[in-house]
């Protein structure tokens, strides 16, 4: 089970527990149909009841069980729960991707404001980590949040994919080892897949950068042995395409690391994703010009 991340509101909870339940009985399971996929009667009553999260797995199973889709699940709980931060975190990607400083300053400013709320702090730390990074402080602050992150959303993974540079490689390694042992499930839905794949390839370019090339490559080779079942999602499988032509190039296989790089720039390109294509280019011109 992962043991970091943002700690979800005893509200939040609560209200994953409700919608649960409503869904159960709308489709007339009993709390002990659970106990074929893992999760006995009194685990889950402890869920709906607000008294304890599902691992996402578990969650997952269940809905599995019930032939509820995650991506349904999250309709229904957006429903109730305001869903501000994942767009924010969408925006942030979205700016980055196209070096859009003014817009990342403004939500940067805007977080600012309210950071006493978590939310906020969070966000505040990843667009300040995008756009000037961080102080010592403020990296001890984000190992912090991340090591009490109980449960995994889409916002907390967005955070991560912001910060993970500043992450020590104990707690980095730590991460992925729980999420290729503990968190497969998470790779079915596509949003969460692109996103932890996009945290890998991010952590594997710091190691790069600082020469501690077996960790990179241990980081690409989980990633892409996790990637076998979803062969037609070119744009993870790309993402980490790149990232080994990096490590290639950087390592001593100048030619070849070049080579798998241009090529995976091009099928950005073929994809229709021009930030994409520039993101990538802005990364392959600066380990050219510095090797």
């Amino acid at each position: 089970m992962l043991e970091c991340g943002m700690v979800k509101s005893n509200r939040t909870i609560s209200l994953m527990g409700e919608i649960f339940y409503d869904l159960r009985t709308q489709r007339n399971f009993r709390l002990t149909d659970f106990e074929k996929v893992g999760l006995s009667k009194s685990s889950l009553s402890d869920f709906e009841s607000g008294k304890s999260i599902l691992r996402f797995d578990k969650l997952d199973a269940a809905l599995e069980l019930m032939h509820i889709e995650v991506s349904e699940f999250e309709y229904f709980f957006n429903n109730y729960h305001s869903d501000y931060f994942v767009e924010i975190c969408d925006e942030i990607e979205d700016a980055n991707y196209m070096q859009d400083t003014v817009k990342l300053k403004a939500i940067n400013s805007e977080a600012g404001k309210y950071d006493n709320e978590q939310g906020n702090r969070m966000i505040f730390l990843a667009t300040q980590n995008l756009l000037y990074g961080l102080t010592e402080r403020e990296e001890v602050e984000v190992t912090d949040l991340m090591f009490n992150i109980e449960v995994w959303s889409y916002f907390e993974l967005s955070i991560l994919s912001f910060v993970v540079e500043h992450l020590n490689t104990r707690l980095t390694l730590s991460l992925m080892k729980d999420f290729w042992k503990e968190n497969l499930h998470y790779l079915k839905v596509k949003k969460y897949r692109e996103k932890i794949v996009q945290i890998v390839c991010r952590a594997a370019v710091k190691y790069i950068s600082e020469n501690k090339f077996s960790i990179a490559q241990k980081l690409l080779e989980d990633v892409n042995i996790a990637l076998i079942p979803y062969k037609k999602d070119l744009f993870c499988r790309n993402m980490s395409r790149f990232t080994l032509g990096l490590l290639l190039h950087q390592s001593g296989k100048t030619a070849e690391g070049k080579a798998k790089m241009e090529s995976s720039i091009r099928l950005f390109d073929e994809l229709g994703l021009p930030e994409m294509k520039a993101y990538y280019q802005k990364i392959f011109d600066e380990s050219v010009k510095n090797q």
